[in-house]
């Protein structure tokens, strides 16, 4: 079915194809930064997932509004979900505890 081929994959810079992972949710948003990948998905989800295994960094943030767009800020201490609604949630990027 259709909603088994949601997948997330990693290239060099050169092309060459280092690894992928399927996803579960259809993703809308995406940002990356030198050690992560931030995912926001029609499902209301938040990933943070590392950027050379793409393994989840944290658990999913849960959003109760699809997200929309995704944006690390340049200290990179939060990170910035636009959803549908219109509402701009601010999350700590700091320790998983924190968010």
């Amino acid at each position: 079915a259709l909603q088994d081929r949601f997948a997330l994959h990693l290239y060099s810079v050169n092309g060459k194809h280092l690894s992928s992972v399927p996803l579960e949710q259809e993703v809308t948003a995406l940002c990356v930064t030198e050690e992560f990948v931030v995912l926001g998905t029609t499902q209301c989800g938040l990933e943070i997932r590392d950027l050379q295994s793409l393994r989840a960094a944290v658990p999913p943030v849960p959003m109760r509004v699809p997200v929309h767009s995704v944006s690390v800020t340049k200290e990179k201490s939060h990170i910035l979900v636009g959803l549908e609604d219109g509402k701009l949630i601010v999350v700590g990027a700091g320790q998983p505890a924190e968010v």
